[in-house]
């Protein structure tokens, strides 16, 4: 009787607090927007922070399950990989003895980065392919749609069977369940279909879904990384090469301290059995454990600029609520005799909470289910935004997050004017509201304070934004040190014929040739990595057979290129010649070196002849410096300059997939399509991999700062919406309380402009209090966007100057309509009222 009686009041204060909405229907949805787009635009944001950081795989028991990565790589060894994350595989098989530690230690590679040339059927494409040990799925738990997972024979035996994820099956095959036991080439290589993975299962692989899956591979084209034919780098060949990543999942029992108590001696012994003892002064190098949450390499990237976004996002639920508060109270001030009366006829403080919590529950869940579906809506804008290939659709932990919220609103909103309903004496309701009017002078400042603070917070958004967006423009804008327009790239791996360096080197010639005679192009080169996609060769070098400047290490980037390199990409020569064609194997080894390596190396002295080594072992020379180019960019616009090296492909063993740069006569993507039938009649399983323009490969070096930029101004904008509207309503209140008063001063003579400078001058006082609290505090998180900012500094003076403008006009806007009624008002009129 009790659960019944309790369900049957709160369905009445439920109903009660429906007609008090219908009643005030522009409060209701004045509210409820409010709400929505607080909770909806930190819901959203949570999300992306969830499915990037925080997000467990989906596989039974993902707590156990790690990452193994490691710090400072030792002397001697080379990495080819995600930095940390990859190891020599001899560590892969001495780790997976330890029975003790893991119960399953799986381990992956790509084929190549990002995509690998697949062909079913007649025509060739790209998809991203991993070869994986034989127990990566069933360690994992990742179960199968159709067909089977590998098993340990088919790493021992390097199968050529494949596993198709969901993704890919829909997409490509479109759901066709006879696609099992189907051939598949990859890199001309033949696959047996053997299964097709869950759903919810798309890899590992540093935010890039993988559409393949293949057993550990010996054959010569299958190399991890996309490591060429004649490289000593293969699966199992060399045990200074770092390239393999591993995920583990530890026995119930064991944690992370004691697992690498274990582990590390185990690994420093497989690393020195390789290199031979450590150098004097040399850093041991240490394994770390880290979980398996969010997307692997994108977590750490994503981490700062996700706090950053989910403090900006707080910041406008903050001024959202405090709008949502300052409505309730002028609502709540025109029922103080409603409150009054019900005091008066015995309503207890219970009574009193559980209406108020009535409506402001029907009011914030109006709220929460709109801003839900905002969030949804906007993780979808953000995965495009961000180029994201992973699913950003809010799960069960974001459901509990705006759930949380929703529930915290709601009680504050009820909570709060409960003080003042219960407070109000039960006569006033015999009562006049002019009567009532002196208690409402505390009320007034009070919400004069928090707008003031909504000014504040704005102030800082808008900050922010301005910073952001003018990194944005900077980068857009960035000296290249190269003319990007005009050209067109996309990559081309050697058909399975091409089997030595002789044969790739005649195979990009003959390329090059027939591409060059194409009448849209005007020019074409070719370059081991592409400018802009974030990768580059990294070693030491030595000048003359010395570490230059007596150093103990001198770091030099380099990149493998064509011929006419410099010419092609507008790179301006400053000393010496370009690379031609008679730069072979069989002549003269050459270099060109940019302006920075000539600086910091050289110092002064004439680059041309003298000659430089990568060989850190022997420190032999090689390579005779010919000529010397600006500096450009090579892995981002972002990259400050570096030491550079280049080196024509044709003399640079090991030569792979190559990047093959058309400088055209028009639009560069319109010379695509004669590319594709060039490149085809040279193998039908050569697709053009990642075709687009160079100024879009650069573009997307920022994407991310783009993105942030576009959510910043948004929040910014979304800020300064809600203090206009807080302040409009302020005043808007303020005046409607003072009708009578300044019917009365223009009565006594007020002309029109004294009311409206009387109302602006209120506006402004809010306004500058605001500013004054949220200028230095906006100085203060300035600084926390420094890692963002590229040639800004956090206390740039024209983007606060922007900010001060940007508020100044939020508020002359939001007070000009409570002004104008103002001055507007009718003497007679409103003493009448009165």
């Amino acid at each position: 009787m009790a659960l019944s009686s309790s369900l049957s009041t709160l369905l009445k204060d439920l109903r009660y607090g429906l007609r008090q909405s219908y009643r005030t229907p522009g409060f209701a949805v004045v509210t409820i927007l409010t709400l929505a787009l607080g909770i909806g635009a930190n819901t959203a944001v949570f999300s992306v922070m969830n499915a990037v950081i925080l997000r467990y795989l989906p596989v039974p028991d993902p707590q156990r399950l790690v990452m193994l990565r490691y710090v400072d790589q030792p002397d001697g060894s080379h990495q080819t990989g995600y930095d940390e994350t990859s190891l020599p595989e001899q560590t892969f098989e001495r780790f997976r003895t330890q029975d003790g530690v893991f119960s399953d230690l799986m381990a992956f590679v790509p084929l190549d980065v990002p995509k690998v040339p697949v062909r079913f059927g007649r025509d060739p494409e790209e998809a991203a392919a991993d070869e994986v040990s034989g127990n990566f799925f069933s360690g994992l738990g990742v179960q199968v749609l159709r067909g089977r997972t590998f098993t340990l024979d088919d790493e021992r035996q390097h199968a050529q069977v494949a596993i198709l994820s969901y993704a890919y099956w829909i997409r490509r095959f479109a759901a066709d369940p006879s696609v099992l036991g189907q051939t598949i080439f990859i890199k001309g290589v033949p696959f047996s279909v053997v299964g097709v993975a869950a759903r919810d299962f798309a890899g590992l692989e540093h935010g890039n879904p993988t559409d393949i899956w293949v057993p550990f591979q010996t054959n010569d084209q299958l190399k991890p990384w996309g490591e060429s034919t004649p490289s000593q780098n293969s699966l199992y060949g060399d045990p200074k090469w770092f390239f393999l990543m591993m995920i583990g999942r530890l026995r119930p029992g064991v944690f992370p301290d004691r697992a690498l108590a274990q582990l590390n001696p185990i690994y420093q012994d497989t690393v020195y059995r390789a290199l031979g003892q450590p150098k004097a002064g040399e850093k041991i190098p240490q394994l770390n454990l880290t979980p398996a949450r969010g997307v692997e390499g994108l977590n750490q990237e994503y981490k700062e600029p996700c706090s950053i976004l989910m403090a900006m996002v707080g910041l406008v639920l903050l001024i959202a609520c405090s709008n949502v508060a300052l409505l309730l109270v002028a609502r709540n001030t025109s029922r103080q005799r409603e409150f009054s009366l019900r005091v008066a006829l015995g309503a207890t403080r219970g009574d009193m909470l559980r209406q108020l919590l009535a409506e402001s529950l029907l009011l914030v869940a109006a709220g929460g289910v709109l801003g839900w579906l905002f969030a949804s809506f906007a993780t979808r804008a953000l995965a495009t935004w961000a180029k994201l290939e992973i699913s950003l659709a809010p799960d069960k932990l974001v459901l509990l997050f705006a759930v949380v919220l929703c529930a915290l609103a709601a009680l504050t909103f009820g909570i709060a004017p409960l003080r003042s309903a219960v407070k109000v004496p039960a006569g006033l309701a015999l009562k006049t509201m002019s009567a009532a009017s002196g208690q409402e002078r505390r009320k007034i400042r009070a919400g004069h304070i928090v707008v003031a603070l909504q000014v504040a917070l704005c102030v800082m958004l808008l900050a922010g934004a301005g910073l952001l967006v003018r990194t944005l423009l900077n980068l857009e804008k960035a000296n290249l040190g190269l003319q990007a327009r005009g050209l067109v790239v996309f990559g081309v791996t050697p058909p399975q014929s091409v089997r030595s360096d002789d044969q790739a080197v005649q195979f990009f010639g003959a390329i090059l040739g027939r591409l060059r005679s194409l009448p849209e192009v005007e020019s074409a080169t070719a370059l081991e990595n592409r400018l802009g996609v974030g990768w580059s060769n990294n070693t030491a070098v030595y000048v003359d057979g010395a570490v230059p400047n007596g150093k103990k290490f001198a770091p030099l980037r380099w990149n493998a290129v064509g011929s006419d390199f410099a010419y092609v990409l507008n790179v301006p020569l400053l000393i010496g010649r370009d690379f031609n064609d008679a730069d072979s194997f069989t002549s003269a080894r050459v270099a060109i070196v940019n302006q920075t390596f000539a600086n910091n190396y050289l110092q002064g002295r004439n680059p041309i002849g003298h000659r430089i080594s990568l060989d850190p072992d022997t420190g032999k020379p090689s390579y005779t410096i010919v000529g010397v180019v600006a500096d450009s960019k090579y892995t981002a616009v972002r990259e400050d300059p570096r030491p550079m090296a280049y080196f024509p492909f044709t003399q640079v063993p090991g030569i792979a997939t190559m990047q093959l740069e058309l400088r055209t006569r028009g639009n560069p993507l319109s010379a695509l399509d004669d590319a594709r039938r060039v490149v085809k009649d040279f193998g039908p399983d050569l697709p053009l991999l990642q075709p687009m323009t160079q100024e879009e490969q650069f573009k997307n070096s920022f994407s991310d700062d783009r993105m942030f930029a576009r959510l910043s101004v948004f929040f910014g904008l979304l800020a300064a919406v809600l203090v206009a509207t807080g302040l409009y309503g302020s005043l808007a209140y303020r005046v409607n309380r003072r009708t009578a008063e300044i019917g009365v001063r223009m009565a006594l003579g007020a002309q029109r402009y004294q009311v409206l400078w009387m109302v602006l001058r209120e506006s402004l006082l809010i306004s500058a209090l605001g500013v004054a609290v949220g200028f230095p505090a906006a100085i203060a998180c300035a600084r926390l966007l420094r890692s963002m900012l590229f040639n800004l500094t956090p206390g740039d003076p024209l983007t606060f100057l922007l900010a001060l403008a940007g508020i100044s006009l939020v508020t002359m806007l939001a007070a000009a309509v409570p002004a104008r009624r103002a001055c507007s008002v009718d003497p007679i009129l409103a003493l009448r009222e009165e």
